[in-house]
């Protein structure tokens, strides 16, 4: 009997203790109140379903006051959807670091820039940020022109010649991926292949068992979670990923990995001394590729190792190929649903493109309306539907009826689907495809944070003009030539909430030339 009382005493002083640990977030909460949820699993039931989880957020948003605090398991939860806070988040020192729910991203794939924090994401965004600049750009062009080619005799010989309804994102995603191989790693995997939908099934797979993971806070320890069923699936897409990346550093890996004996030495020699001059020459030529500028960072010491150049590959290629697809897709079909802006994106492309032949930077750079119809498919349908941040620091949040302290290790999830479609923030025409009433010369000003499918600040993608430059130029050689429609409406589509944005269901689209 004194034992057992003991025992409930020591249970009710951990208790207690735990909750005292944590008034400062139950202060929080009591200022800015959300839904409660239950307890240790917070609002688990109500989000694990991602087939419902932006609707229900959505809901929330307009019954609670945003930004409004819940729960995640036991993590304090800050729930943003507008500009002004969002803008606060983004530009914070304190919220450079991706939320705690990332760890499980980065367990499966890889710590890359995509999920790593401070110290170690602002020296790797050091280092490969100059892959990504304006020049390097201009050089994969032929890349990007190359691969428009082989999407459009895809469509033809699929959709005009064969006459078939096609599910054009299955035919995007392996033109995207080949472009990402090519301009980061080098290598060329010649995807129209049947055999590499295992690829495409695993990327896939990969962000549902995370996401999953994510909003099934029962799934969050370690312990519990590889028992799971969840667990098994995430070993066997990983296992897949990791052998397709292991493929590309190969060639690379065995050059800088071997052995620094006199007899490896001299077998090198032997082996490529009449390739050197070749070698040499093509190194110059694409020293400013992903993969060639992390080698000279390896091979000078410069704090990386290769177990770095394997998880910067593995969600450099993953965050390019799903968010570029994605953003480039949803542009398609929302043009697809509507001939009349279709139309005006065809006339453009005839007064400023040639109708045969490579695509220039400088015309891409003319081409305002098809900017404009990609920046309004991304806010209708964001690649990325919601960003998790983690408050490295106290946070002092301005809202319009005060100042609230926000308390360092808060999760903060920005809202960027329901937000860019918000009648608050973008007008009564926000749920509709209208490129020149939200971009167009005479469009009402917006919040310049209203509009974040790259997010924006101090941790912006370091990839969006990549994807902006693939997106135009794919698109101008597609509507240049071809007429693309479909049976689907707007309010017919059924999002999922994913790292990238999902359909439930792809419809299919109808192609013929012009």
């Amino acid at each position: 009997m004194l034992a057992c009382i003991i025992l409930v005493s020591w249970l009710a002083l951990l208790w207690i203790y735990f909750l005292w640990s944590r008034r400062r977030y139950y202060k929080a909460a009591w200022q800015l109140p959300g839904p409660v949820g239950w307890p240790f699993i917070g609002m688990g039931l109500q989000m694990m379903n991602p087939q419902t989880f932006l609707q229900y957020m959505d809901g929330l948003s307009h019954k609670y006051k945003a930004p409004f605090i819940s729960w995640m398991g036991t993590n304090c939860f800050l729930y943003v959807n507008d500009p002004e806070t969002v803008e606060q988040v983004f530009n914070s020192t304190h919220c450079t670091n991706k939320g705690d729910f990332y760890r499980f991203m980065s367990s499966a794939i890889g710590d890359g820039l995509f999920t790593s924090s401070s110290p170690r994401w602002q020296k790797h965004r050091r280092l490969i940020n100059p892959a990504f600049g304006r020049q390097i750009l201009c050089n994969f062009l032929p890349i990007f022109n190359a691969e428009a080619d082989v999407l459009l005799r895809k469509l033809d010989i699929e959709g005009v010649q064969r006459g078939k309804s096609l599910e054009i994102y299955q035919i995007l995603k392996k033109i995207v991926l080949e472009a990402a191989c090519q301009t980061t790693m080098g290598k060329r995997m010649n995807f129209q292949h049947d055999g590499s939908m295992a690829i495409f099934e695993a990327y896939s797979g990969i962000t549902e068992v995370c996401v999953k993971r994510m909003l099934s806070p029962w799934l969050y320890p370690e312990l519990i979670y590889r028992w799971s069923r969840l667990f098994d699936r995430q070993q066997k897409v990983v296992g897949v990923l990791f052998g397709f990346v292991e493929q590309l550093l190969q060639p690379v890996v065995s050059v800088v990995g071997v052995e620094d004996s006199d007899a490896n030495k001299q077998l090198e020699e032997e082996q490529h001394q009449h390739q050197q001059q070749q070698q040499q020459q093509h190194r110059i030529k694409s020293k400013s590729i992903f993969i060639e500028q992390v080698r000279e960072h390896v091979e000078r010491g410069q704090q990386m190792s290769w177990q770095d150049v394997r998880d910067e590959a593995n969600v450099i290629i993953a965050a390019t190929f799903e968010t570029t697809s994605t953003a480039l897709y949803f542009t398609i079909l929302c043009l697809a649903m509507h001939p009349e802006y279709q139309e005006k994106l065809h006339d453009e492309l005839c007064a400023e493109l040639p109708e045969h032949g490579d695509i220039s930077m400088e015309q891409l750079e003319r081409l305002s309306y098809t900017e404009m119809a990609i920046n309004e498919s991304m806010r209708l349908f964001a690649p990325v539907p919601m960003v998790l941040r983690r408050a490295g620091q106290d946070l002092q949040l301005r809202r319009d009826d005060g100042v609230y302290l926000i308390p360092s290790g808060t999760q903060i999830g920005i809202d960027i689907y329901n937000m860019q479609r918000d009648v608050r923030v973008w007008g009564p025409l926000a749920r509709t495809y209208n490129p020149e009433a939200h971009f167009g010369p005479d469009a009402p000003a917006h919040h310049a944070f209203a509009f974040v499918p790259f997010t924006k600040g101090l941790r912006m993608c370091i990839g969006y003009r990549y994807a902006l430059l693939l997106m135009k130029l794919l698109l101008a050689k597609i509507f240049r030539g071809y007429r693309i429609s479909t049976a689907a409406r707007l309010d017919q589509l059924l999002v999922k909430g994913n790292i990238s944005l999902k359909l439930k269901e792809y419809p299919l689209c109808h192609v013929e030339r012009r």
